[in-house]
């Protein structure tokens, strides 16, 4: 019995474990939050700080999730599940300058360009594939035409 014990012991303790997603988009955090065991941490307690100092506390809805709005980049979430379970994780956003977004935004528009250059190239190469399948099959028919005469042939050369 004490061997079934310790064998399922990491089973339970694993299934109270609580996870913690965050994502800053938009001036939103989005928090997600769940046990191991994939259900939502319903009425969990959570608090966000920012540099230590709390700026919102709250409960997470039926989901596990809440949005909160937000301005400042830096911020660490803490979620409690009132059973002595806690997670915390830190999220910072990091904005691109201006001039980096604009070199991005043209290597992706060159990227597409040479992209469009090459789906118009593959577009001509099925084409003549395609056209050289056609004059292919009228070879096959003719070849099979020719076969059946030259059996046709030596059998009649077998029967005299």
């Amino acid at each position: 019995m004490k061997f079934l014990l310790i064998l399922f012991l990491p089973i339970l303790l694993f299934a109270h474990k609580v996870n913690l997603f965050l994502d800053l988009k938009d001036d939103n955090l989005y928090i997600k939050s769940y046990f191991a065991n994939a259900k939502a941490c319903v009425n969990c307690k959570f608090k966000i700080e920012s540099n230590e100092k709390l700026l919102f506390e709250g409960i997470l809805d039926e989901k596990g999730e809440y949005n909160y709005k937000t301005s400042i980049n830096d911020l660490k979430v803490i979620v409690d599940d009132g059973n002595g379970h806690t997670v915390n994780k830190k999220i910072r956003f990091q904005e691109q300058k201006d001039e980096e977004k604009t070199i991005q935004i043209a290597k992706i528009n060159k990227e597409i360009e040479g992209l469009i250059e090459e789906n118009r190239a593959l577009k001509n190469q099925v084409k003549v594939l395609e056209e050289q399948l056609n004059y292919f099959e009228i070879f096959k028919v003719i070849f099979g035409l020719v076969l059946i005469v030259l059996i046709f042939i030596f059998i009649k050369k077998v029967k005299n």
